[in-house]
């Protein structure tokens, strides 16, 4: 019994194999389902526009990519759900949130406030202690930057930057 995917997989399959001519059927069967969910994961319709239009630019790019043996559109959903959890960060990063979607903050959370900002500037204190590769290294990890290295070189800089992150905070706060 036939899926009712499979024309979208065999038009995949050929997109992946270089049959340029399955690219328009391949978007009029994408593009549809990747709106909705942009629409219902950013809740934004600019936003959601703007994530569907860089998940659709992703899937054509990445189509030498796709696995003929796999079906289709969960692969190019779970790229289209990267591109709004990546936009949102983006966003939210930046601060460009809109006010009206931020919880009021609340005057008992006062001490927290404060806590959380003195934590912040000893935080940012020690990592001016690190060299340039080392909180690059950290930025790239954390704040999902793009890094200069990638894999196990990543991975063994980082390892080796918070570790020198935790001695300067351990030196500069004579914490044992």
């Amino acid at each position: 019994m036939p899926s009712d995917r499979e024309p979208l997989d065999t038009l995949m399959a050929r997109l992946a194999g270089g049959d340029r001519s399955a690219f328009t059927p391949v978007f009029e069967e994408l593009w549809e389902p990747t709106q909705r969910l942009c629409r219902s994961l950013l809740k934004n319709e600019a936003d959601a526009a703007d994530a569907a239009q860089e998940a659709m630019q992703k899937i054509f790019e990445r189509a030498s990519q796709y696995d003929p043996a796999r079906p289709t559109m969960p692969w190019a959903m779970a790229i289209a759900a990267w591109e709004c959890r990546t936009l949102a960060r983006r966003r939210t990063r930046r601060r460009e949130v809109d006010e009206a979607d931020t919880p009021p903050r609340e005057a008992e959370n006062a001490e927290e406030d404060f806590v959380q900002r003195e934590l912040c500037g000893v935080a940012l204190r020690a990592l001016g202690e690190l060299s340039d590769l080392d909180r690059d290294t950290l930025v790239a990890t954390f704040w999902e930057e793009a890094a200069s290295v990638a894999g196990p070189t990543l991975r063994k800089r980082r390892e080796r930057a918070l570790d020198r992150l935790r001695k300067t905070f351990r030196r500069l706060y004579a914490i044992d």
